[in-house]
């Protein structure tokens, strides 16, 4: 095989770059076409009919093939929209010619659509991955977390995110604040919900319901505590496994064999001061641990009593 100038060796079949870091050639030979599989066009269309989204009249850039565009940019995200639409061309060949079809197009088409559609088909298409094998004792694992987004710079995204200060965001963007709920076996995101960065974590997860319930363990870390919160979740029959701090489980109520420990968590002065509704005391289970070469000692809260059924050191092993 002959050398490049180089003396670098090039491959028989070389990978093709667009923008930086951006693998395209790999799913340009699998084909695009993989989106209308993994996503039916019947729920895609009956996802536009439920939303009113649908054409008034017969459009070049129809609602469907928008749908599939917008997740197909997903998947490149430093790429054109031209080449996007290229690749997405060359995965469906059924697709006619794209004449007079521009970047400006595009954006009008995904203006059309609306993001109400992506998170109707969001809904839609979600469900548990994990096999039985894969389950705690018997519970779907699934957690909770957040992060921030960087949002394009746009009148709408100012107004609905909030601009952040250049300490998170150097460029100055809109930020938007993303809680979601993901199985942990399989990675898979169950829900999701957006808000402005300003809000926190703990009221946006007020918002996850969905596949939270009977015959699950919710995981999270202790920015998501609330006495309210709690009682919600358990009250959805959910079982969970919290990261808490150390002023909060004060009344210990009986020591296990296992080390862990039953406590009740009463309400904070806070709550009195302000006149809110006070949640009533939980009882709960508080697992405490090291890990090896660190003096800060974790504490998790937890609703499984048994310390038979779930031990102590298999409950932190879980967490980590």
């Amino acid at each position: 095989m002959a050398r490049s100038s180089q003396g670098i060796e090039p491959p028989s079949d070389p990978e093709r770059f667009i923008g930086p870091f951006v693998l395209v050639s790999r799913l340009e030979r699998l084909g695009l076409g993989i989106l209308p599989w993994s996503c039916p066009p019947e729920l895609v269309d009956q996802v536009v009919a439920e939303a009113g989204c649908g054409e008034k009249r017969r459009r070049l850039l129809s609602a469907r093939f928008t749908v599939y565009f917008v997740l197909a940019l997903c998947l490149f995200p430093r790429v054109d929209y031209l080449e996007v639409l290229r690749l997405l061309k060359a995965g469906e060949p059924r697709l006619r010619p794209w004449s007079g079809v521009n970047k400006s197009s595009l954006t009008r088409a995904r203006q059309r659509l609306g993001w109400t559609v992506m998170r109707d088909l969001f809904h839609a298409m979600t469900r548990p991955l994990g096999q039985g094998p894969e389950f705690f004792h018997g519970l779907r694992v699934l957690a909770v977390d957040g992060m921030l987004l960087a949002v394009p710079d746009s009148v709408g995204n100012r107004e609905a995110f909030g601009k952040c200060g250049s300490q998170r965001s150097p460029m100055g963007y809109p930020m938007a604040r993303m809680v979601a709920v993901a199985e942990c076996s399989s990675h898979a995101v169950l829900d999701a919900v957006i808000d402005g960065w300003k809000d926190s974590e703990r009221i946006v997860s007020d918002q996850l319901e969905r596949h939270v319930g009977d015959g699950t363990l919710l995981l999270a870390d202790r920015g998501f505590w609330g006495l309210a919160r709690w009682h919600g979740l358990r009250g959805r029959d959910a079982h969970l496994l919290w990261r808490t701090d150390r002023r909060m489980a004060r009344r210990v109520e009986d020591v296990l064999a296992d080390g862990s420990y039953l406590a009740r968590i009463e309400a904070n002065k806070h709550s009195k001061a302000t006149g809110t509704l006070k949640a009533p005391p939980v009882l709960v289970r508080v697992v405490e641990y090291r890990i090896d070469g660190q003096a800060e000692v974790i504490r998790l809260i937890t609703s499984l009593m048994d310390h038979e059924k779930y031990p102590a050191c298999e409950l932190a092993e879980l967490y980590a």
